[in-house]
């Protein structure tokens, strides 16, 4: 299983590695407390960062609206 995270500079693709793990969603906090503790949860796969801000606002308003960026 892979999870899309969207951040300010860009949108980062991650492998999880234990999905057992994010069973718990009251407890998930828990499994990232530490760069540690997250990096045995999920493996950073890639990252897209955004051209600017204006690449920023096209690629989240997009997804907002249920579709893909082109960047995505």
């Amino acid at each position: 299983m892979h999870v899309l995270f969207e951040t300010a500079g860009g949108f980062a693709l991650f492998k999880v590695l234990k999905e057992k793990k994010l069973e718990k969603i009251d407890d998930l906090h828990k499994e990232f407390a530490t760069a540690d503790k997250a990096n045995e949860v999920v493996k950073l796969k890639a990252f897209k960062k955004f051209k600017d801000t204006k690449d920023a606002m096209k690629a989240i308003e997009k997804l907002v609206n249920g579709k893909l960026s082109k960047s995505l």
